[in-house]
């Protein structure tokens, strides 16, 4: 089903360190856009640092992806691509306590023409993106002129959770958790709009390998099911920042033609083909940390060490 907001957790000591930091994020939402952006430089460069794990991932995924770069520009992509993870806290935190007013102002939508055509037979529309560092406050820009339902993977921490749920239901129809396909399927053949990022690794059971920057990768079938079992169209949408105007941007493209073929190979590859192609325009902008070569074809090595 659609989340509903969770029961409010108590302030009991258990759940301290949850309230404290949703009392941060509170806070860092109220700072000017321009703090957040400063902040974030020192902040990114300090996560590189510590977070060393992520750092060897997001290292061995550049230099895969990008074999015809120098070491300096994949040091600079990935030094970026920290700070745009960092910035992403204070856009987060922007999403969910900043006033609709600040948000309006830092970014429109390019294509929504797009998304209107696709919807203007009453089908409903599966907005297909990828894990991008603004995704969040790209979603809470859009929701300005679009209503949508999001599907997410839930939180651990109940804080958070509830915290999290309740601000994105402010602005949203509502957040439908990855594995609550029946609801995915609902909320499509009612007409409506949902967004999702299928461009994550979980395994072979519901994947077929799809070339993604000349890497065969594990890549869900989710997105092709979804649109043979509700007839949606599918309607690739990206966030992107503009670092020199400090705007955001929520671009939708033209609905997918064809789609789904006979060829679930060949539609996968399409859309990996989109996601691609959004990501080279801003490299530093997409979330290198997630071990999305993990799985593997039966014949090759594993990827990560």
């Amino acid at each position: 089903m659609i989340t509903v907001l969770p029961q409010r957790p108590p302030f009991t000591p258990r759940y301290w360190g949850g309230w404290m930091g949703i009392g941060l994020l509170w806070l860092m939402g109220k700072l000017p856009h321009r703090v957040g952006h400063v902040l974030s430089v020192p902040l990114g460069n300090l996560m590189l640092r510590l977070m060393k794990r992520r750092r060897l991932i997001a290292e061995r995924n550049i230099a895969c992806c990008f074999p015809e770069w120098s070491d300096d520009q994949r040091e600079a992509c990935l030094r970026g691509s920290f700070r745009s993870l960092a910035r992403a806290l204070f856009e987060t935190a922007l999403s969910w306590s900043g006033a609709a007013n600040r948000l309006a102002r830092l970014g429109g939508i390019d294509g929504l023409e797009n998304l209107r055509q696709a919807s203007a037979s009453g089908r409903g529309v599966l907005l297909v993106t990828a894990h991008i560092s603004c995704l969040e406050i790209g979603g809470r820009i859009m929701s300005f002129e679009v209503a949508s339902a999001g599907i997410y993977r839930p939180l651990k921490s109940r804080v958070l959770e509830y915290y999290q749920t309740r601000s994105r239901l402010a602005y949203g129809q509502g957040m439908i958790q990855k594995h609550d396909v029946r609801s995915a399927i609902r909320h499509l053949r009612g007409g409506g709009n949902l967004w999702y990022a299928p461009d994550q690794d979980f395994g072979p059971s519901q994947t077929l390998f799809a070339s993604f920057f000349g890497i065969q990768t594990a890549t869900l079938l989710a997105t092709v099911r979804l649109a043979t079992l509700t007839g949606c169209a599918v309607v690739p949408m990206f966030p992107c920042y503009d670092s020199e105007r400090h705007r955001y941007t929520v671009k939708f493209l033209p609905a997918l033609d064809n789609f789904p073929s006979a060829d679930p190979g060949r539609d996968l590859t399409r859309i990996n083909a989109i996601m691609e192609a959004h990501i080279r325009t801003a490299p530093e902008q997409y979330w290198w940390i997630h071990r999305r070569f993990k799985t593997r074809p039966q014949d090759e090595s594993p990827f990560y060490e």
